[in-house]
């Protein structure tokens, strides 16, 4: 008995709200007051005996099955001066099927994390569970865990909801809470151009499956090379003006290969404050001298650069041409004048800006009339383009290099021939389809100038197909994509430490293939829901025009 007694609270119980749902196959309904792997504490006032064995059914929150377990009565406690709560059976599992007893640990595991490490969502950011904690990796996690769920419990959990269709204008999702299909109108897609879905996009990706298969087998300098990506490196360098480009396996490997590769421990590296973090993590990996200056400050950066102009091998600025929050165009022409002063090089991020702006969607050099002034363009096909993968464009001596020191791209398998041939299909669509960039362009400013007038704080001048609407408060952004999730937009939330504090926001994209009748049942649910909490400004508010 003793040994029976120390394996029970071996296992230590945790409160639960299960049920018990028969005995010996007569329908009950006890409540379970806690639960480990061994057993039960059982609320009943039915004086079951100590030693009384029988067979109990109860069900899981995870599934339809019910468990059946053959029990025995350890303890019985009837008081009638006792609390409510005291009273009951203490119960262990006699015999449980192992199928069954793995359910349960499973369910005991997530009911554990949820208690220990208990976290109110509301009170709490993602910042919060990041390394900056002294706690060690495994309580972190496990509030991490809990603060998920919470998020997921209350609806206010928008992340990695399920699409069942091509990410186009409006998308089929499937519904967590519901267990249902639903249409809803995609704003948070980066596929600008709609090239992801396009008919001339699909075709090539076929013809190239059944010429090349799926897959490249090897790194690109070994025997992942194959005739279609030294033609795509050529029309990435043609877009982009340069003398020759290079082909990552995603854009964020790109900026770590790249400025990793190329900057040494005595060289300064100037970056914007809202840089983006493949940026940041790439100066990091390469040991230079990193400084920032305040988001396209160019007093600031030109004080930075003075203040450090002796010392330093190579000095290097790096920039997004179109930043991923805000949707603003870096000011390039006076970024390359201060360059040229201080005998520094540039590096601008055109992941957000190639397909977008510039002729054709050439990107920000164009934009700004600048093309072949910028020492290193760094891009992503993942946006406008429509695919995976990223390429730099720069000298054929910088990016010869590249091919052998890029840590990224020399470990990293080929692109499959099926992408490179899809990129090259979109490539064909974004320099000989004209329409596709005036309809974007036209959504653009028909979005914005909606948005404002109806009394949303955003960015106005930006020129992008980023669009910020301004929250603020987190609490209220997290209810607010609740409420937009159940309106049907699938927009995205930004919290903090993604963007500041007091301006948490929800990150709008939109798209060339977004209809007008899109754009208005996005703007007629988020003025819905923009007044439900608040954050219009009523004296902007007008009507959708």
């Amino acid at each position: 008995m003793a040994s029976t007694q120390l394996n029970r609270r071996r296992s230590s119980r945790i409160p639960t709200n299960l049920k018990i749902e028969s005995i010996n196959s007569i329908e009950c309904k006890f409540p379970v007051l806690n639960v480990s792997e061994n057993g039960f504490f059982i609320k009943t006032d039915v004086p079951y005996k100590k030693g009384s064995k029988f067979i109990l059914t109860f069900k899981l929150p995870d599934g339809p099955m019910p468990i059946s377990a053959y029990c025995q009565v350890l303890w019985s406690k009837f008081l009638e001066d006792s609390l409510e709560d005291s009273n009951g059976i203490g119960v262990k599992f006699v015999k449980i099927s192992e199928f069954d007893q793995k359910r349960l640990s499973k369910f005991l595991q997530s009911i554990d994390i949820k208690t220990e490490y208990s976290v109110n969502s509301d009170l709490h950011t993602l910042f919060d569970f990041s390394n900056v904690s002294k706690e060690s990796f495994e309580k972190r996690s496990k509030k991490l865990y809990s603060y998920i769920n919470d998020m997921k419990e209350k609806g206010s959990h928008t992340y990695r909801r399920s699409l069942l269709s091509p990410s186009k204008n409006r998308v089929l999702v499937y519904d967590e809470e519901t267990k249902t299909e639903r249409e809803m109108v995609m704003m948070g897609s980066n596929n600008y151009l709609g090239m992801s879905a396009h008919p001339k996009v699909i075709k090539a990706a076929e013809e190239a499956i059944e010429k090349y298969g799926v897959g490249a087998g090897s790194v690109s300098l070994l025997a992942g090379t194959f005739d279609i990506h030294k033609k795509l490196e050529k029309r990435l360098a043609k877009l982009k003006g340069a003398e020759d480009a290079i082909i990552f396996p995603s854009g964020y490997s790109t900026n770590i290969g790249c400025i990793s590769a190329l900057l040494r421990e005595k060289d300064l590296i100037a970056i914007d404050r809202l840089a983006h973090a493949s940026i940041i993590d790439g100066c990091m990996l390469s040991n230079a001298k990193l400084r920032t200056f305040k988001h396209s400050d160019m007093d600031a950066l030109e004080d930075l650069l003075k203040r450090n102009k002796d010392g330093h091998e190579n000095k290097y600025i790096a920039v997004d041409g179109v930043y991923s929050m805000d949707g603003d165009v870096a000011p390039l022409p006076e970024i390359i004048d201060i360059a040229n002063r201080y005998n520094a090089k540039t590096i601008v991020d055109d992941a957000h800006s190639t397909g977008v702006i510039g002729d054709m969607g050439k990107g920000t050099a164009s934009h700004h009339n600048v093309e072949g002034k910028v020492d290193v363009v760094v891009g992503t096909l993942s946006k406008a383009i429509g695919q995976i993968g990223g390429f730099v464009a720069s000298s054929k001596e910088i990016v010869n290099y590249l091919r052998y020191y890029a840590r990224s791209y020399f470990f990293s398998t080929s692109l499959p021939p099926v992408v490179v041939a899809s990129v090259l299909a979109a490539l064909d669509v974004l320099e000989n389809d004209p329409e596709l960039h005036l309809k974007l362009k036209e959504n653009i400013n028909y979005f914005k100038s909606n948005l404002l007038d109806l009394g949303f704080e955003t960015v106005p001048n930006t020129e992008s197909a980023i669009i910020p609407i301004i929250v603020g408060e987190e609490n209220i952004l997290k209810k607010m994509s609740k409420r937009m999730n159940e309106e049907g937009v699938y927009v995205n939330p930004v919290p903090y430490p993604a963007v500041p504090r007091d301006k948490t926001r929800f990150r709008t994209s939109v798209m060339a293939t977004h209809t007008r009748e899109d754009l208005d049942f996005a703007l007629e649910k988020f003025e819905k829901v923009g007044n439900e909490f608040g954050i219009i400004n009523s004296k902007k508010h007008h009507a959708i025009h």
